[in-house]
């Protein structure tokens, strides 16, 4: 019974945190200071960035929204997020907010309602990831149930009425509306003791496996002869013409400047570590400047545990020249520094010296302080790229790279959604300044992670249909990819109709050495068979196979396979017994998963979804 109940309570762990990815970083985020879900999808007017079903999405508030999940993601690494990862949580953040919109619609149309006493009841019951995971109820690392409940029954302590109004407002019904939607989930015994099998069950099978090696290249090339022809791959391209649709593109040249530490940024970090010695020589704490201050990303590995700059023994050998010849040769104790090595300037404490099977030892902490270019450097590089921009509408872009001896660089076409021009990275900024200028314009200095850059409107490439002749190779190489797939599968039915009678695997491969066969294999179904590799198709077939059942020919990624099943492990009852629950709660939560899941996208699907993102960034 115990069991039980543990499995039950997992479930509505599983399905908070189900839920939360849904609408805990949009809502709460517009609870302390941005828009709320029921703000955001409202009949407001305004620099609209989209709208589904009618209904306007704010650029306003989705840019509040991408800014606190930034700001979030930034505290959490400690560090600056690159414009890569700006894009991705920009596009991660969009499709949150269309999920959590979509919900919010049906909680409407459903009329779903939590009273006051429902909201009570989960927090004291059930509290959510999200409050769990709030460093106030948190004790030694872990989720506090006696500080949390003390502060549920003494509200004094916390203002609980921001949470409250999510939880009744947007979090609950959210979960109701995800349990009715998901209750259609259903897992039967057969269903448990099935995947019992195709997870711990030894197969053991005889294989025969016709792959490329097999074709008689002769044959096959008599077969190829003046084929494809031209109107076999026009056939293939009229009946895929929708697949060679193109927007409009735009095609840039550019010039750039990478962004890279100078000496003046180089003497800059020095002075910095310099200024650490200084005040470790006057007694402050190591560990803690180490913690405050070191760029080694394995410092901060655990954020709940900090190193201290500590990195442990070491031998010779193991680091980095500059930095053992440095440590080995201090005395214990004392502070070394600053050294130079590739990753920027160390300042180093020797906390120990020892010898090991005549081996020297030494235990060392260290600040690293990585070069990095300054706002100085980057002012430099910007001035570099400004005056350049200016000085191109003068002289022309062209004439004035090659008298300063720039390379000029070419765009890929770019789409009106694209976020990266070749070789130069991130480039919204130039994306959407090749859209809403005209051919022949130069762009004033734009900047991404890595380059200053100044880009030339080329060319402008309206929408059309891809030509024939522009994928002919294409789609010849699909034709001869496709005919070899299906000549294989023909040598495989040949083999299957030759042998009429029960298949001896082994003679057949005697006859033919081409083939490839394994004696002897042996996996549970949800793993890898010699040879074969994995296949869904030989997953289902051997799922429902008995001992001494001969299988084929069943598609793998290399051809077509035969199987006699030599033997099937029995189920040890005990075993399953032991399984079976786990099992179930797996199957139940995959199969919700998958029924919440799949309506969203149906809805999302028939959903009037305009996005003008590109309009804005």
């Amino acid at each position: 019974m115990g069991l039980i109940t543990n499995m039950r309570s997992r479930m509505q762990v599983v399905m908070w945190t189900i839920l939360v990815l849904f609408v805990t970083s949009m809502a709460i985020g517009g609870l302390v200071g941005g828009a709320s879900i029921t703000d955001i999808f409202g009949g407001r007017q305004g620099n609209e960035v989209g709208s589904l079903n009618g209904k306007p999405i704010l650029f306003e508030d989705f840019n509040q929204l991408v800014s606190n999940e930034i700001n979030r993601l930034d505290q959490q690494s400690g560090r600056l997020i690159s414009d890569e990862e700006r894009e991705y949580i920009r596009a991660v953040v969009w499709e949150r907010l269309i999920a959590d919109l979509i919900v919010q619609e049906q909680i409407e149309k459903n009329k779903i309602v939590v009273g006051d006493e429902e909201v009570l009841f989960q927090m004291k019951n059930n509290p959510p990831p999200f409050l769990q995971n709030s460093d106030a109820f948190q004790s030694f690392g872990r989720f506090d149930l006696e500080k949390y409940l003390d502060a549920v029954l003494n509200p004094s302590q916390i203002d609980w009425k921001p949470i409250e109004d999510f939880m009744q407002n947007v979090y609950l019904p959210s979960y109701k509306l995800q349990q009715y939607v998901s209750n259609a989930a259903a897992i039967t015994s057969n269903d448990v003791l099935e995947d019992y099998k195709k997870r711990f069950l030894n197969y053991k099978v005889e294989i025969l496996h016709v792959t490329e090696k097999a074709i008689d290249q002769d044959f096959y090339n008599g077969l190829l002869a003046d084929r494809p022809s031209d109107d076999e791959l026009r056939n293939l391209y009229n009946e895929n013409i929708s697949d060679y649709d193109q927007p409009e593109l735009r095609y840039l040249k550019y010039v750039k400047w990478p962004i890279m530490s100078n000496a003046t940024d180089t003497l800059r970090v020095k002075l910095e570590a310099e200024d650490l010695i200084f005040r470790l020589n006057e007694g402050e704490d190591f560990a803690l400047l180490a913690n405050t201050y070191t760029e080694d990303p394995s410092n901060s590995a655990d954020p709940q545990n900090l190193k201290g700059g500590s990195l442990g023994w070491f031998n010779k050998g193991q680091l980095l020249p500059e930095f053992e010849i440095a440590s080995f040769e201090a005395e214990k104790g004392s502070i070394v520094g600053p050294i130079l090595t590739e990753y920027g300037y160390h300042v180093i404490k020797v906390n120990d010296k020892r010898t090991v099977d005549s081996n020297e030892q030494v235990n060392a902490s260290h600040i690293l302080l990585t070069i990095q270019p300054g706002r100085g450097t980057e002012n430099e590089l910007k001035d570099t790229a400004s005056i350049f921009a200016l000085e191109a509408t003068e002289y022309g872009f062209f004439a004035l790279a090659d008298s300063l001896g720039l390379e000029i660089q070419d765009s890929n076409g770019l789409r009106k959604e694209s976020i990266f021009v070749d070789n130069f990275g991130v480039g919204r900024s130039a994306v959407n300044f090749a859209f809403n200028n005209v051919e022949g314009s130069t762009s004033d200095a734009i900047k991404n992670d890595n380059f200053f850059g100044v880009f030339f409107l080329d060319k402008v490439s309206k929408e059309t249909v891809i030509s024939f002749e522009e994928v002919k190779e294409d789609l010849k190489n699909e034709f001869l990819s496709d005919f070899k797939k299906n000549h294989i599968k023909t040598l495989a039915e040949s083999i299957k109709d030759n042998y009429k009678g029960e298949m001896d695997l082994s003679a057949i491969f005697q006859n033919n050495e081409n083939l490839e066969y394994v004696a002897e294999a042996n996996s549970a179904l949800i793993g890898s068979f010699e040879s074969i590799g994995k296949s869904n198709f030989i997953v289902g077939a051997l799922a429902n196979a008995k001992e001494g059942d001969i299988i084929g020919p069943l598609p793998t990624l290399r051809g077509q396979a035969f199987l006699k099943v030599i033997d099937i492990a029995d189920v040890v009852v005990s075993d399953f017994e032991e399984k079976k629950d786990a099992i179930r709660f797996s199957l139940l939560i995959d199969r919700q998963n998958a029924i919440w899941g799949n309506w969203l996208q149906a809805l999302r699907d028939n959903a009037d979804l305009k996005d003008y993102r590109y309009d804005f960034y």
